[in-house]
């Protein structure tokens, strides 16, 4: 009997990226090579590959700034980011880099029946 997978989450990727490189271009090869190898995974099976990564505290000239963990070339190497954040009081999604649509936000509430869109209390959704 035979499996159908239909998605891989890698609920951490950063964890092995941040320690124990020393050499910056060893690491920015095999972080782009194992992109690269997902990629083509997810094409070749028709598989949903979903990758978390860590946000982070960046300090830059006295202020501090939230940034990604594996930096900015990572997060464009996929074809789709979900940024999940608060607005206010509301879980909101984030979607961005669709080839096809435009970037836009969107409520969601978690229940005991799974992850569902919620009515905003924002006057708008928003679109970065």
């Amino acid at each position: 009997m035979f499996l159908q997978v239909e998605i891989v989450i890698f609920e951490s990727v950063t964890c092995h990226f941040c320690q124990n490189f020393d050499d910056l271009a060893l690491w920015t090869r095999v972080l782009g090579g194992m992109a690269l190898r997902l990629m083509k995974l997810a094409q070749k099976f028709s598989l949903m590959v979903v990758l978390l990564n860590q946000v982070t505290t960046k300090f830059n000239e006295g202020s501090v700034q939230s940034a990604l963990a594996l930096g900015d070339s990572w997060s464009h190497a996929c074809t789709n980011q979900i940024i999940l954040y608060w607005n206010e009081n509301e879980r909101s999604a984030y979607i961005d880099e669709l080839p096809s649509l435009r970037s836009a936000s969107a409520p969601y509430s978690i229940t005991g029946k799974g992850i569902r869109g919620a009515p905003s209390n924002c006057l708008r959704i928003i679109t970065m």
